[in-house]
């Protein structure tokens, strides 16, 4: 009987404790997606681009996020935009780094070049 009085002490007070503490639940910090948020994103490696006699090459790596569509284009040295490439996600060289040059690679939403997802710069350096 002694043990169970002293089972009783101890856990009758932690479910007290953890009935007061409702910021202890799970559903209280379950972590929220904002409305707007993106998941997208662009990496380049390597980054920067060491060049030596010639261009230099670095892989551009991107993902929508969601599944859909999206559009790479590349901007060099804050020049017009070209598309670079395509697809919810993928991988694609840009072997024609040169040194000195900043490269802007932006990803854009579906086809209609409005919405940017992500952006990520890569420079040349010698």
């Amino acid at each position: 009987m002694k043990r169970f009085i002293r089972t009783t002490a101890v856990v009758l007070p932690l479910f007290f404790l953890a009935a007061c503490n409702p910021s202890k639940a799970p559903e209280a910090n379950a972590p929220t997606a904002s409305p707007g948020g993106s998941t997208a994103t662009i990496t380049a490696s390597p980054n920067p681009v060491l060049v030596g006699q010639g261009p230099g090459t670095t892989t551009i790596t991107w993902n929508t996020g969601d599944g859909s569509a999206g559009q790479v284009y590349v901007s060099p040295n804050g020049g017009p935009e070209a598309v670079f490439a395509a697809g919810t996600s993928g991988s694609v060289a840009a072997p024609w780094i040169s040194a000195g040059i900043t490269y802007e690679f932006r990803l854009y939403a579906g086809t209609e070049h409005t919405k940017m997802l992500a952006k990520t710069q890569v420079t040349g350096q010698k």
